[in-house]
């Protein structure tokens, strides 16, 4: 996890190819997700939200892994 000190807040930072980032900010009860290339877009959400969205993107990443292994040779 990052923990910079000039972005307090900032939980992570993932970069998508040369151009693009999310980033994951969390300060008390407030979450906020930028996703940021030409033009950013951020949003808030709540922990509610936030756990869901994680499942989601596990789950899609789980099926994913098993798509690839299957077409393995």
């Amino acid at each position: 996890m990052a923990n910079e000190p000039d972005w307090p807040g900032l939980v992570d930072e993932i970069e998508i190819g040369e151009s693009a980032a999310i980033t994951v900010e969390q300060i008390e009860d407030e979450i906020t997700v930028a996703i940021a290339s030409v033009v950013c877009v951020q949003f808030q959400v709540t922990a509610d939200q936030a756990l869901k969205l994680s499942r989601a993107l596990a789950a899609a990443a789980d099926n994913a892994a098993k798509f690839l292994a299957s077409t393995e040779t």
